[in-house]
């Protein structure tokens, strides 16, 4: 009897152990909101995020690197740096070699695109889904979404 009631409570602590998650998961609430994208641009000094249209040009300097060059004109904070990089090589395949973002040519000059211009490059949309789209996104962004028990 006494083997029983041990195997039985070995089989409990396996299970308790292999399935933590079943004997205390709680339900969570996803909340999206999608609206007022552009809050923070506004108080920033950042002329990319002043303007979505402003896009300028840079002579590479000998010893510059493209991350010292995005540091400069986008700042840090607000732009995810590898999809920036991989922007302005592509606007820009000439000047880096075998469109390397680690192998910079000097003296070469560079578009540094607008955000406009980098969203139209991630985000390619046609007239026709772009207003599908927009229909869905505007039931989509008020809605609440509950995982769990």
């Amino acid at each position: 009897m006494k083997k029983i009631q041990y195997s039985f409570n070995i089989i409990i602590i396996m299970l308790i152990f292999i399935y933590p998650k079943l004997s205390i998961s709680e339900p969570f609430v996803v909340l999206e909101y999608r609206g007022n994208m552009d809050r923070g641009n506004t108080l920033s000094d950042n002329l990319f995020l002043k303007d979505l249209n402003y896009s300028t040009e840079h002579i590479v300097l000998k010893n510059q690197t493209l991350s010292d060059i995005m540091l400069n004109y986008y700042g840090t904070k607000s732009f995810n740096n590898s999809m920036l990089s991989l922007a302005i090589v592509h606007f820009n395949s000439k000047a880096f070699v075998r469109s390397n973002p680690n192998y910079l040519y000097s003296d070469k000059k560079l578009y540094l695109p607008s955000i406009n211009e980098i969203k139209n490059l991630i985000i390619k949309k046609n007239s026709k889904n772009l207003k599908n789209n927009n229909n869905k996104n505007e039931n989509m962004s008020s809605q609440i979404y509950f995982f769990g028990g």
